[in-house]
Formats: structure tokens, sequence, C-alpha cells
């Protein structure tokens, strides 16, 4: 894959707004791949069919529903089906691939947004197969949020007065966090005064961060966090790691989340894509075994390391090891 677009797709992930686009186009195309599971197929679904990939313009209708038919069979592989429609209506695999994502998203790969011109033989569409193999490293969970993420257009940056800023920052994304402690405390004291009075709805680390004068790095252990000593991960207890993070009269910030290779495999269901939108962070990531990368990254920013685990054959003595509950605003570090 091109690294500029490999680098496209995971900004695109972790930008503000992806999320509800990705939403409303998984709704939008299970909902047309139903329509074309119907027999007969009616005019009008093919009629838009040919509008949403022009290259099918010149089939007919007959022949198009000929090459769906043929699309669905399991008993080829995809690349198999891509290379004998696209011989039997010459045309190129892109268009034909594309309308194989179409009609079953949810099992094959997307070959449109910023894959259109470099898709477009039958040799890059099998090269492309192989590639969404490591869809995880990108943050992205299936192959409709990878299309989301190849057609997904950044909204233009207005120019927002700090208070509109601060509201529509959401709690993890520190890049933007950054900049706006260094824009806070540079306030006079009037003005720091009334911003604390008009941002009390805002997410409790997010103010954590903004109006403390201290900051400490933290390093959390994230698959003991979700695990929390409990049978069943949920990361609902990460969210609230982070709500109670903000009881700290010094701002755990900014921090840093190490969760096992393998918590891809142990989160399921409905958390999935929770799972993917923090696995998109640039200040998240994956290791194993995660102790070694957790200790290591502790030391080198001398950070704070949030777990329940006591690290006993680690030998880490000179870090500091904080369970969630034990902090409060009485913490000192």
């Amino acid at each position: 894959m091109n690294a500029a677009i490999r680098s496209k797709i995971i900004d695109n992930v972790s930008s503000e707004g992806f999320y509800s686009f990705y939403g409303k186009r998984k709704d939008s195309l299970e909902r047309y791949a139903k329509f074309l599971k119907k027999n007969p197929l009616e005019r009008t679904v093919l009629g838009k069919l040919k509008r949403i990939i022009p290259e099918l313009s010149g089939l007919s209708f007959e022949e198009l529903e000929f090459a769906i038919d043929i699309l669905r069979e399991r008993d080829r592989s995809l690349l198999e089906r891509v290379e004998y429609v696209s011989g039997l209506l010459s045309l190129p695999a892109r268009p034909v691939g594309h309308l194989l994502f179409i009609v079953d998203p949810r099992n094959n790969p997307p070959v449109n947004g910023l894959l259109k011109g470099k898709v477009e033989s039958l040799e890059d569409y099998a090269k492309w197969i192989e590639e969404t193999g490591s869809l995880q490293e990108m943050g992205v969970i299936n192959y409709i949020m990878l299309e989301s993420a190849l057609c997904f257009k950044k909204e233009p940056v207005e120019d927002l007065d700090i208070d509109a800023r601060i509201k529509g920052t959401d709690f993890t994304n520190i890049k933007e966090l950054r900049i706006l402690r260094e824009e806070v405390q540079s306030l006079d004291r009037e003005n720091l005064k009334r911003l604390t009075s008009e941002l009390k709805s805002v997410h409790p680390y997010v103010r954590s961060v903004l109006f403390s004068r201290s900051h400490r790095e933290v390093v959390i252990d994230g698959s003991n966090i979700v695990y929390s000593r409990q049978d069943t991960p949920d990361l609902a207890r990460l969210d609230d790691l982070f709500v109670n993070m903000a009881k700290s009269r010094v701002a755990l910030f900014p921090f840093r989340v190490v969760f096992d290779r393998n918590i891809a495999y142990t989160i399921g269901g409905f958390q999935q894509e929770r799972l993917a939108r923090w696995l998109s962070l640039p200040q998240v990531e994956t290791y194993s075994p995660a102790d070694e990368k957790i200790i290591r990254l502790a030391r080198q920013h001398d950070a704070v390391v949030i777990t329940y685990d006591r690290y006993l054959e680690h030998g880490v003595g000179d870090l500091i090891l904080l369970r969630p509950e034990e902090i409060d605003e009485n913490l000192g570090i």
C-alpha cells in the first residue's frame, strides 16, 4: 500500500467527525446491499448502481444482474470471481471489485475513494487483497470502516474562539489538548475565571488538563484496566478511568495507553468499534508482552503507571504504580 494512502487512512480514522460519517456510511451500504439480494432486482436499484460505478453504464440490466449473480458465488475465490467477470464483460478490475464490495461490503475490500487510479488492474487488486489483511494496524476493524476512511473528507477548520474549541475537543485528542493548555495557561486571571465558569459541562479530564497548574505524564496498562480483575473485558472501564483521573490536582497528562497485542481478539461485539477508535489514536498502541513496553515508556518519560498489576517479576521499585481508586485530589506525585 502506498505509504501516503496508509497514513491518510490512519489520520482519517482518528479525525473528528469520522465515526459519525462511518455510521451513516455503514447504514447506507448495508441497506443497499439488502436491496441487491432481492430476486429479481428492481431496475431502479440497478440504475443507481450504474450511477455509483459509471464504468457499468454500458451494460444492459441483464448483464449487470448476471455479473452480480457470479460475484455472489462462494465456490470461487474473490480474485477468481473478479477476474472472470472482468474478462466476461471486458471491464477493468477496479469497477468489478467496486461492484463486489457494494454487493457484499462486509466480506470484500473497497477500491474507491483514495484508491481511485491506484488499484486498476487485476494485479493491483490481488496485491490490495493481501494488504487489507493488516486492517487492525490502521485502527480499522472491517471493510466498511476502511471504505469510510478512504472516502472521508475533513471539514475545513473554522477560526473558533477558545471556548468553542474546548467544547469541541474530545478528551483523547492529545494534540489539541496540548495547544489549548498552553493558551489557557497564558490567560490573565479575569479571562481564566470567566473560562472556568463557562466550561463546567466539558469532560472533567479536559478541565483537569487545561486548568491544573502542574502535570505528570502517565502510562496506562490498557488491557489490565479493561479487565480490572474481572473475567469479561469492558472498555467502559477505560472511559471511567479518565473521569477518575480528573480528580487529581496534578493533571495526569499527557497519557499513553498500551494494550496487549491480543486485545482485538478478546474485545468483541459492539465494543469492537470503540476499540478501533482507541487504537487509531497516536498515543495508543499494542505490544507483546505489554508489561515490558509499559515499564520502558514509564522510565523514558518519568511517567506514572496506572494499573492493578504490581510487575513483581520486573523489579520496578523506581516507578510509581497507581491503582485507579488511589487517584484523588490528595494524590502526591
